[in-house]
């Protein structure tokens, strides 16, 4: 019998079991996670009226898996307001809002940059300038600090796209790539030698790309996911490792008996991966050790008819590294979207880097930028504190070609399948996606061998 074993249980895994199902003559799915519960990152919490998103909150519908997924599982999708879209910058106890037009870190209106009170005069000559920088000369990788301070300047760096990377993809931007994180950007520079002039002549995609979100939370799609699958789902079985057998691969379980699979689809962290692969291939096992991680902390904060010091007009606000040693960002969740608090009350979540914070310091570091950016010295009616140690994926210098010759290993470990947010993104959908992907892969191996079968 044919059985594929899915190893974690996020939205990735998910993803693939549910990809599995959607054939004429399914194989034995059997999908493995060692928590005692599914979603990951996903995480979704109600309290009193609120609805707490611990991980992500939204995701892009410019990449259609996961709004695709959603429509296809019956789950209408949710707006962000619209009236409030945007978000500020804080600079010390002054909040300024971003500059209209900012698209992936990249400016998609000249004007409003060059008037916003940001820059100085010489940091937005100094943009201006870029029109004039010419292009790289050369193929070799790039840091996003590096291309970006040589494009528009190191005071545009610092104080516009430094915190709005660390509200997308955080890390140290001196080793994250260009080329793993932003080739678009790239591909704008080499086009048209000037990104302004490419932004100019309407080569970018639209400025805002829609955002979207469930109406229950995230958690809701990793419901309906497990609601298909039911019968396949093991929590708290915490694979050990694989080893290559003659019929297929054995898959080791801490404190239970091993599984036969014909096939593995390993839908971990890369750093998770690397401790199952270690008996399969050396080099396949070093390189996905090589993969970096940012760990997190969030912390919600709920009140209960406050008024803040100022209008809360937009999705949150970003601080700077410069200003702070922690706080990254803070979502004015029940402003972002409908639904996330009682009437008259108000949800915050501010996003802390690393997970070194007792639960006292992290949770007076969240109080501080409340009162620093908004006023706000009220008591919360409840906080909450989730930490995500080794989360995020960092694509640091070098990255597409270590994915690309994990891939060349891979390949030759037959039935053996890599899906994840460290591949080719790190968003919801990109998770989506590399599962979709890796299902296919497993359901047109299987293909080939029955037509070679037959043929014999």
């Amino acid at each position: 019998m044919r059985r594929v074993v899915i190893i974690g249980g996020g939205i990735t895994g998910l993803a693939a079991a549910w990809a599995l199902r959607q054939t004429l003559a399914p194989p034995e799915i059997v999908l493995l996670e060692k928590s005692n519960r599914l979603g990951g990152c996903i995480h979704t919490e109600y309290c009193g009226g609120f609805l707490m998103e611990h991980g992500p909150d939204v995701f892009l519908t410019r990449k259609p898996e996961a709004s695709q997924l959603c429509k296809t599982l019956g789950l209408p999708l949710q707006k962000t307001n619209q009236d409030r879209r945007g978000a500020y910058l804080r600079h010390g106890r002054e909040l300024y809002r971003v500059p209209e037009g900012m698209s992936g870190l990249v400016p998609g209106k000249i004007l409003p940059l060059v008037s916003s009170p940001l820059l100085s005069r010489r940091g937005k000559l100094r943009v201006l300038a870029e029109l004039l920088i010419p292009s790289k000369a050369d193929e070799t990788d790039e840091s996003v600090e590096h291309f970006f301070s040589r494009r528009f300047g190191k005071e545009a760096f610092s104080t516009l796209i430094e915190p709005l990377l660390g509200g997308l993809a955080g890390g140290e931007a001196g080793s994250l790539s260009m080329k793993a994180l932003m080739p678009h950007v790239l591909r704008l520079e080499s086009s048209y030698g000037s990104l302004l002039l490419g932004i100019s002549r309407g080569s970018t995609q639209k400025a805002h790309s829609s955002l979207r979100s469930l109406s229950g939370g995230l958690s809701s799609l990793v419901t309906a996911l497990e609601s298909v699958n039911l019968g396949s789902i093991r929590l708290a079985h915490e694979v050990t490792e694989i080893k290559k057998t003659a019929k297929g691969w054995e898959v080791g379980i801490a404190d239970q008996v091993s599984l036969q699979a014909t096939d593995v689809i390993l839908a971990v962290p890369a750093w998770s991966a690397a401790k199952i692969t270690r008996s399969v291939n050396p080099e396949l096992t070093k390189l996905l050790r090589s993969i970096a991680y940012r760990s997190g902390t969030m912390v919600h904060l709920a009140y209960h008819q406050v008024a803040p010091s100022r209008a809360l007009d937009a999705y949150g606000h970003l601080v700077a590294r410069r200003e702070t040693g922690s706080v990254a960002a803070c979502t004015w969740s029940s402003v972002k979207l409908t639904g996330r608090a009682p009437a008259g009350d108000l949800l915050f979540r501010i996003y802390l880097r690393g997970t070194d914070l007792s639960d006292e310091a992290a949770l007076s570091q969240a109080r501080t930028e409340m009162t620093v950016a908004l006023g706000i010295t009220a008591e919360p009616l409840f906080t909450r504190i989730h930490r995500f140690p080794a989360a995020l994926p960092q694509y640091t210098l070098g990255h597409t070609e270590r994915i690309a010759e994990l891939r060349n290993k891979t390949s030759s470990c037959e039935g053996l399948f890599l899906a994840g947010n460290y591949l080719d993104g790190v968003g919801i959908p990109d998770c989506i996606r590399t599962g979709l992907h890796a299902a296919d892969c497993a359901l047109h191996r299987y293909e080939e061998n029955s037509s070679l079968a037959r043929e014999d």
